[in-house]
């Protein structure tokens, strides 16, 4: 470890509700409120839906264990990068590393852009007055293109001010959200909503065993972020065996909030008919039918800050997973160095910003394509996390974790493989397909550029050798 880099350390401000605020940040985002008519009543039915949230949350809670005994272990920023070089080595640990940068990076700008489609549609005329050109079919507006990059501007300048300043501002937007959508709730039941509206209970043209497990195996899209949480471990402000509870309440906040919309979604009319009636956006017609325009604000007040607070967790993950790769002199040295006044790796954020800024133009179909793809590298994250776990804890003669990180394992498998497996319900478009060889292809290529001064390099060894013995004088 440098000098500087001594000197400079991560300052410890980050509090549990700061935590929470980051992961239910991370998992609710656009998808929360679009979801429910384009995938979940139509796989599924109200009721499969419900279920399939419920069995996908608790397959997502057994991932998360492995997380808090590694973030117990090892609270070190960069997460499942240092797991996966503590538990398999370098190899591992660069692959593990470049699959979730692309996947937490690729986040910002497709936040950015629904900054955009929500401007659009609370006001459609003034943004989209000028379109500048259509890419995949997508048409892109100057208007929008604001939008997104001054969002995306100014969250990460909010980064860049420091993890405190970043953790209020996401506690707020988390707290925006979560109260916004449980008013919301509280509204619709008291408007004595007609239960039988959710017949039929499930898909018409599925079992119901099918469709439940139809809406499962989207967990890894649903719940997606949860993982942010060990990328900022260095910089909380209190004991990191706090963070099993962080996960498991932040996960099971963000299965409640889909349920919210999902059943909202199909109670306002039989929900067949209302689907097809409304297949532009039936969450918001939903909303605004039962509880008029407030509802409707509500919803665009949560969708904002659903939005909004995955945009700053995404800067903080990523940038904090890239400060570890430079330690490890896996990536060039200037994601390394901490910003002297605000103790943030400042020029990985800002990276991260300007690529980002780049990436609307290409327009929100393109970017769905690359989404679709990192989807790969955040199961990813969670094979090497879980295996890890199972490997250090078979070192430390830990029976009781090393059993419940390999069932973590082997959902986790499980969800890759719903990914790559062709007529699985996740299987790739051809296009995420581009996209993931590209970037396999420069993540060789990269890696063979830098894998003397990497494999040579000790400094994160050291690091993480450091922390743990700190942390084991704690407990």
């Amino acid at each position: 470890m440098s000098q500087q880099q001594q000197d400079v350390q991560f300052e410890k401000k980050l509090s549990p509700l700061g935590v929470w605020g980051l992961a239910i940040g991370a998992m609710i985002g656009w998808g929360c409120f679009v979801m429910p008519g384009d995938q979940l009543l139509p796989d599924a039915g109200p009721i499969g839906a419900t279920l399939g949230l419920i069995l996908g949350a608790c397959m997502i809670v057994i991932i998360s264990f492995s997380y808090s005994y590694l973030i117990s272990k090892y609270p070190v920023s960069g997460g499942e990068f240092v797991y996966a070089d503590t538990a398999f080595g370098k190899t591992h640990a660069f692959l593990c590393g470049w699959f979730i940068s692309i996947a937490y990076w690729a986040l910002i700008p497709m936040n950015g852009t629904a900054v955009g489609l929500v401007a659009r549609y609370l006001v459609p005329g003034p943004l989209q007055a000028v379109k500048l050109y259509e890419i995949a079919g997508w048409p892109v507006y100057l208007g929008e293109l604001i939008v997104c990059i001054a969002a995306i501007v100014i969250i990460g300048v909010v980064n860049m001010r420091g993890v405190e300043a970043a953790g209020w501002f996401q506690t707020a937007v988390a707290v925006g959200l979560v109260g916004s959508m449980l008013v919301i709730a509280a509204a619709v039941l008291m408007g004595g909503p007609d239960w039988s509206n959710l017949k039929p209970y499930f898909a018409p043209d599925k079992t119901a065993l099918s469709s439940v497990f139809t809406i499962a195996a989207l967990a890894p899209w649903a719940f997606v972020g949860f993982d942010c949480i060990p990328q900022a471990s260095e910089e909380y402000s209190f004991s990191n065996k706090k963070t099993k509870a962080l996960l498991v309440s932040s996960i099971s906040v963000a299965a409640l909030m889909y349920m919210i919309a999902n059943t909202a979604t199909a109670i306002v009319q039989p929900w067949e008919l209302f689907i097809a009636e409304n297949s532009s956006w039936p969450t918001g017609a939903a909303i605004e039918q039962l509880i008029g325009t407030i509802g409707l604000i509500l919803l665009a007040i949560a969708m904002l800050c659903g939005i909004v607070s995955g945009l700053n967790a995404f800067y903080l993950a990523g940038s904090r997973l890239l400060y570890s790769m430079a330690i490890a002199e896996a990536i060039p040295a200037p994601f390394g160095k901490l910003d002297p006044k605000y103790k943030v790796p400042r020029f990985g954020i800002m990276f991260m910003m300007i690529l980002a800024i780049i990436a609307p133009f290409f327009g929100r179909q393109v970017l769905s394509w690359l989404v679709d793809m990192t989807a790969v590298g955040a199961d990813m994250g969670f094979t090497y996390t879980t295996a890890s776990a199972f490997v250090i804890a078979r070192r430390a003669g830990d029976k009781k974790q090393a059993v419940i990180s390999f069932i973590g394992l082997c959902f986790a498998i499980f969800f890759i493989c719903l990914l790559i497996l062709p007529f699985s319900p996740g299987f790739l478009s051809p296009q995420a397909w581009a996209f993931l060889v590209a970037w396999l292809v420069l993540g060789f290529i990269f890696f063979m550029v830098k894998r003397k001064t990497y494999y040579s390099s000790t400094a994160l060894q050291e690091k993480v050798a450091v922390i743990a013995a700190e942390n084991e004088d704690r407990d």
